[in-house]
C-alpha cells in the first residue's frame, strides 16, 4: 500500500467515508478507489483536488494529502472516465493553472521593476546546472537570491526547503522568498527563512550591499 493510499484511507475513516461514497462524490468508480487506496495507481490532478474538496476540512490536512501524492510518480495514473463532469472539470484545472501562472509572471514583472527603481543589478532566470532561482545580486562578493512566490501559502514548506537548496547549490548569503504579503507570522520561530514583500525585499538588499541612495 503507497503511504497516499494510507493517507486517504486513515481521513476516510476519521470522516466516516466509505469507498463507494467518495467514489460517487469525486467522480470515479469504485474500482478506482480502491486501486488507490491499495497503491494500484495515483489521482489524477483533477481527482487529487475533489479528494481534497470533498474530505479536507483544514490545511493540515491537505498538506498531508498533498505530500503523500508528491511520492507517487512512479505509479500508473488512474484511467479517465470520459464523461462532461470530468471534461469540464479538466477545462476548470487549466483554467485555474492558467491563471495562476500569469499572477505570477505579473508578480515576478513587478518585483523586477521594484528593482530596476532601486538601481540594483540583478541577473534574472541565473541558472546553474540544474538549479534556477529568479532574480541572483552579486556585489562586494555577496551573493542574494531572490525566490518569487506569489501564493507561498499554498506550499510553504516547499518555499522553504527550495530556499534553502539554492543557499547551498548557488553558494548564497541568503536567499530572499519575495511575496506580495507580509507572511511572517507563519514562519516558525528560530528558522533562517527569510520573507518580504518587494518593497522590503529591496530594503533588505540596500543594507546588505550598502547601495543606498
Amino acid at each position: 500500500m503507497s503511504s497516499f493510499g494510507d493517507s486517504l484511507r486513515a481521513l476516510m475513516e476519521s470522516k466516516k467515508v466509505s469507498g463507494l461514497k467518495l467514489a460517487e462524490d469525486v467522480g470515479i468508480s469504485p474500482t478506482s478507489v480502491s486501486r488507490i487506496l491499495n497503491g494500484q495507481s495515483r489521482p489524477r490532478q483533477v481527482t487529487l483536488s475533489r479528494i481534497i474538496k470533498a474530505l479536507c476540512q483544514d490545511r493540515s490536512e491537505e498538506q498531508a494529502l498533498l505530500r503523500a501524492y508528491s511520492g507517487l510518480d512512479t505509479l500508473p495514473e488512474e484511467q479517465a472516465v470520459n464523461d462532461e463532469r470530468n471534461a469540464q472539470a479538466e477545462e476548470e484545472r487549466v483554467k485555474r493553472f492558467l491563471e495562476v501562472k500569469t499572477q505570477s509572471i505579473l508578480f515576478k514583472r513587478s518585483v523586477a521593476r521594484e528593482l530596476d527603481k532601486a538601481g540594483i543589478a540583478y541577473d534574472q532566470d541565473y541558472c546553474k546546472g540544474a538549479v534556477s532561482t529568479d532574480f541572483l545580486i552579486e556585489r562586494g562578493g555577496q551573493r542574494i537570491a531572490l525566490e518569487c512566490r506569489f501564493n507561498v501559502q499554498r506550499d510553504f514548506e516547499r518555499a522553504v526547503l527550495t530556499a534553502k537548496v539554492l543557499r547551498e547549490a548557488l553558494g548564497c548569503d541568503s536567499v530572499i522568498t519575495v511575496t506580495p504579503f507580509d507572511v511572517s507570522d507563519t514562519v516558525p520561530a528560530g528558522s533562517d527563512f527569510v520573507s518580504a514583500t518587494p518593497g522590503e525585499a529591496v530594503e533588505l538588499l540596500r543594507k546588505a550591499f550598502g547601495c543606498l541612495r
